[in-house]
């Protein structure tokens, strides 16, 4: 089972292995977002939220990366535990587990992690292969 993330420090096991993966055996990574947004983001055209995604955009780009979808989600077929209902599932690619560590560095990173405070009710993001991830045909 895995710990529950900490915005700002992140997972700490998780970013350990990233870390190791980054120094020894490197490769691209998708990184999976399922995200409830704030009634304050009136998702998916309010103001706040298309800032967000405007930060976000530059941050995955200042190392590379891209978003491949965004999906916006209509409802639950099935759910086992307690029901989390999302807004979005976004697909984010990167290079590699460097690449997603460096983001740290990103002139954005200050103003991301301020506004998504006010944007993010609830997020969960799965670590996947990237080598070849799924794309909109």
């Amino acid at each position: 089972m895995t710990e529950e993330i900490v915005v700002d420090g992140g997972n700490t096991k998780e970013r350990k292995i990233i870390e190791k993966i980054a120094e020894q055996n490197d490769s691209a990574v998708l990184m999976i977002n399922q995200n409830l947004y704030t009634d304050a983001a009136d998702f998916p055209n309010g103001i706040l939220y298309k800032k967000w995604r405007e930060i976000n955009q530059q941050m995955i780009s200042f190392v590379g990366g891209e978003i491949l979808w965004s999906l916006s989600v209509h409802g639950q077929i099935i759910h086992y535990g307690e029901n989390r209902p999302l807004h979005e599932i976004l697909a984010y690619w990167y290079p590699s587990h460097q690449a997603f560590l460096n983001m740290r560095d990103a002139p954005a990173r200050k103003e991301n992690f301020a506004i998504r405070k006010d944007v993010i009710k609830y997020a969960i993001v799965h670590r996947c292969s990237g080598e070849e991830p799924p794309k909109r045909g």
